[in-house]
């Protein structure tokens, strides 16, 4: 009950601030006790000089208390009040850090050590408390955004700590020479820090008392045992019996032995660079500021990334750039440039390896024994802590080299790398594809709160692109398994990646088997997504829907989500062109829009009520993603610039000739009458505002299908008033800056470029004589029957009276799909496709969409047939239609 509670949990402004004060009491903790470790150590080379190995003593004495006590303070946590045992720790710090300096004041280090220990052991006490306290906080959602704040705000501080206190010694040191003392005194430069560092922690302590209070669950905890004292072995058990928590730990275990490592090989290079103990100090805190940088950007970056959704990606993400820059460091000079960016790079990816981790053990563990497993965690980071000192120490005492030592470090990060990779590949995969794709791609997403969080659904999505489940997955913070193609997952590299998803191979010949697996994935609570036209688009129409979603939708009583994307036609992964891939992207980024629909029920929704949905969320996209107003066309025009786009016998204008002509309002008179009559019409236009919104978006209906080809000149008429002009002749061709070219007389010569021809009854005049210099599709709208003439293919179109263009031809009759099947761009006795951004009446009388100023009603002798294409009905289907009509 309390982990579906903590699922959904949306913390209040009282536990934010909690959680904020939570943030500044163990960062203040952590920062004081590394500080006094760090006072320490140079304080030990002052005493004994660069021979002195307190720096491997202490970092022994930090780790021990965590190995010995570890399970009595795990069942501290889980049996009392977390937040009261972060305030009793917090005034707990002040008496120990007290009794510390009154050694330094007698000038006993060794007093000085022991009460470090027993402020290592006080924290040892706060670490599961703080821990376990963010879920109680702020809940499974974000809990991503608070372990990472947690652990970066103390990686951050303990970095602080070395580099201010290494310099800050250094300076005093420096400062308290004198003839009589020429080396300083460095208990002098020990004692000014620790008096500070103290005075801070008074108002922090007395901060924490805000802390919210959230009482230990009754009879959950078992009661104190001596046990407590040596039952390592059974938290350890405990953890390792659950493989994900094991592994976690494994992970985060690494990250403190590299961490120690590396802290250690850096006293090392510095001992072996300085010439003095100041030197010793200073090129201490430089190496530590290279370091703590990239841990502090890794750090911001990863929280950031994990505030929504715990990025597991991150972690074979950032054990890659950790083996990357190990290996790097190997072959540049200790403290040399190179050195230090790959030592800050290894910070950086570090802390992105380790904020995911870290929320994903809290979130999986048992709420009656959170603090115990984090308590076994903190054990198993101490040991590897530990094997960091001992390692490192006889690499030191074998004499290997700062290089070689981050060789050793390279070949076990390595060896962790391949392990994530293995274990969660799909988790990289997607990350890495998701960074991609938002690099080239601007989604807008209309809805997005309708995908659920948590449950079975079947997500059922139009097909565009190669690349759509990619977009997919955009949309959705949770992992989505997708229903393939069996023979797109037989290709070897994209098969390794579709199974890596634990997508659905389904078979044409035997579906069964998939509709199965499906089923019973939507029964566990997965997200599966089926692309239900069962094949690519190669006109940009939605193609007939099959019945497959019902079967899978109905077997699991799973809720279907219908999602349609749009803009996504022109893209490289799509046929735009009649190809795939093998052109340039327009625009980087690309901006496509996808919305999401409401549910619906599996026992009442078929492939009709689905493509219903489809075409109503087109129009919904239509209208969101088109671009408006008169400044929109000047825009275009003023990309033009000075280049040709409207032609005619003898002259053109240009992009900055029509841009002007706008401005102005009025027509040049030294202009042609067929270039006044499309200027005219573009002025008349842009001058109605509510009528320009509709006949603009119409324009970019047109560049979502496979018809008219941007950048392939247009030859068209004008001036006759036919529905053609204002859309397809005017709008269009500034749209997509495709030169258009006018024609009048039949004796006008027509240019080698012409590409494609648009027009309505004048147009088809001109055809019975006028031969196209080679063989191009010429796009009717004048509602004629079938023309044959050399060099032209017909396409029919239809248009409203107002000319607002309804549906078109394709470029191609037929498209054949690799399967053997075909898709149709034109049939014989239709009025070409729907396009997208319109919808059906519930009646099918009407055509409905955002272009259309009120409802189109479907002429008498057209119906939308299940393929989408406006058919023309025979003369017996009218009449029987006639008389069935009361």
């Amino acid at each position: 009950m309390e982990e579906q509670s903590t699922q959904t949990k949306e913390p209040t402004k009282q536990e934010w601030r909690g959680f904020w004060t939570l943030v500044a009491v163990q960062a203040q903790n952590a920062f004081n006790e590394k500080a006094v470790q760090f006072l320490l150590i140079p304080l030990g080379v002052w005493l004994w000089g660069q021979g002195s190995t307190l720096e491997y003593t202490l970092g022994a004495i930090f780790v021990l208390p965590y190995i010995l006590f570890s399970p009595l303070v795990g069942w501290i946590s889980d049996c009392f009040c977390k937040a009261r045992i972060i305030q009793a720790m917090a005034f707990m710090q002040i008496a120990v850090m007290g009794l510390m300096l009154f050694c330094l004041f007698q000038h006993d280090i060794h007093g000085a050590i022991i009460w470090f220990t027993i402020f290592a052991l006080q924290a040892t006490v706060l670490s599961p408390a703080k821990k376990g306290i963010v879920k109680d906080m702020l809940g499974s959602k974000y809990l991503g955004f608070g372990s990472g704040i947690i652990e970066m705000s103390v990686v951050f501080v303990l970095l602080a700590a070395q580099i201010g206190v290494f310099v800050w010694y250094s300076y005093l040191l420096e400062a308290s020479k004198t003839p009589s003392m020429p080396e300083g005194d460095g208990w002098h430069a020990a004692i000014v820090p620790t008096i500070v560092f103290l005075a801070i922690a008074v108002p922090v302590a007395i901060v924490s008392l805000i802390l919210p209070r959230y009482p230990h669950k009754q009879g959950q905890a078992r009661p104190f045992t001596w046990s407590l004292f040596y039952e390592h072995f059974i938290q350890l058990k405990y953890l390792w019996q659950h493989r994900l928590l094991r592994l976690s730990e494994i992970g985060i275990s690494y990250f403190w032995f590299l961490a120690g490592s590396l802290f250690l090989i850096i006293i090392q290079i510095a001992k072996g660079i300085a010439v003095q103990e100041e030197d010793f100090s200073a090129l201490c805190a430089l190496l530590m500021s290279w370091l703590s940088g990239g841990v502090i950007f890794g750090g911001i970056i990863a929280s950031i990334l994990c505030k929504r959704k715990n990025e597991l990606g991150l972690i074979p993400f950032g054990a890659i750039g950790i083996t990357i820059s190990c290996l790097t460091m190997s072959f540049f000079a200790p403290s040399s440039l190179g050195s230090n960016i790959c030592l800050a790079l290894t910070g950086a990816f570090g802390a992105a390896y380790l904020v995911p981790l870290n929320a994903f053990l809290q979130d999986h563990c048992d709420p009656a024994h959170r603090g115990n497993i984090i308590a076994a965690g903190n054990l198993m980071d101490s040991l590897m802590g530990l094997v960091a000192v001992g390692a490192m120490l006889v690499l030191n005492e074998l004499g290997i080299p700062a290089q070689g030592q981050f060789f050793l470090l390279f070949l076990l990060s390595l060896g962790i790398t391949i392990v994530t990779l293995r274990l969660i590949p799909q988790e990289f995969i997607r990350m890495v594809g998701i960074w991609l794709m938002r690099c080239i791609y601007r989604p807008r997403i209309i809805n997005g709160d309708r995908i659920p969080e948590t449950g079975g659904a079947l997500l059922v999505v139009n097909h565009v692109t190669y690349a759509d489940a990619l977009f997919v997955t955009l949309l959705s913070k949770r992992p989505i398994r997708f229903i393939v193609a069996e023979e797109f997952a037989a290709v070897r590299c994209v098969g390794w990646i579709l199974e890596s998803f634990n997508s659905l191979p389904i078979s044409t010949k035997n579906p069964r088997e998939a509709i199965a697996k499906a089923a019973e994935g939507l029964k566990t609570g997965d997200l599966i997504c089926i692309f239900p036209e069962g094949q690519l688009t190669r006109t940009g129409c939605l193609s007939p829907i099959r019945r497959g979603l019902e079967i899978i939708a109905r077997r699991a009583h799973a809720p279907i989500i219908p999602i349609y994307m749009d803009g996504l036609w022109g893209s490289i992964f799509s046929f735009f062109g009649n190809r795939f891939f093998a052109k340039k992207p327009q625009h980087i980024p690309y901006p496509f829009t996808a919305a999401i629909g409401l549910r619906m029920d599996a026992e009442t929704t078929d492939s009709q009520s689905v493509l219903k949905q489809f075409r109503r969320l087109s129009c919904i996209c239509l209208e969101a993603s088109c671009s408006t107003g008169k400044d929109s066309v000047l825009q275009k025009l003023e990309k033009r610039g000075n280049k040709p786009l409207v032609h005619w016998n003898g002259g053109f204008l240009t992009g900055l000739q029509i841009a002007a002509a706008i401005i102005d309002n009025k027509i040049p008179k030294e202009y042609p009458a067929l270039a006044a009559r499309w200027l005219s019409i573009l002025l008349k236009s842009v001058q109605d505002t509510v009528d320009f919104q509709r006949y603009w978006m119409n324009a970019q209906q047109l560049t979502r299908v496979n018809a008219l080809m941007p950048q392939s000149p247009l030859l068209t008429t004008i001036g006759h008033d036919e529905p053609h002009e204002e859309t397809v002749a005017v709008l269009w061709p500034i749209l997509t800056l495709t030169p258009v070219h006018l024609i009048e007389q039949a004796s006008t010569p027509i240019s080698s470029s012409i590409g494609q021809m648009a027009g309505s009854q004048h147009m088809r005049r001109l055809l019975l004589s006028v031969i196209p210099p080679r063989q191009v599709p010429f796009y009717d709208f004048s509602e004629g029957s079938d023309i044959s003439t050399p060099n032209m293919r017909w396409r029919p179109c239809h248009a409203t009276p107002a000319g607002i263009v309804i549906s078109m031809s394709m470029m191609k009759s037929v498209f054949k799909l690799g399967d053997g099947t075909v898709q149709l761009g034109m049939r014989a006795r239709t009025r070409g496709l729907l396009l997208p951004g319109y919808r059906i009446s519930a009646q099918g009388s009407a055509i409905k969409g955002p272009t259309l100023a009120t409802p189109y009603p479907v002429p008498p002798h057209i119906y939308i047939d299940e393929s989408g294409f406006l058919a023309e009905l025979t003369r017996e289907d009218q009449t029987s239609r006639d008389t069935s009509e009361p």
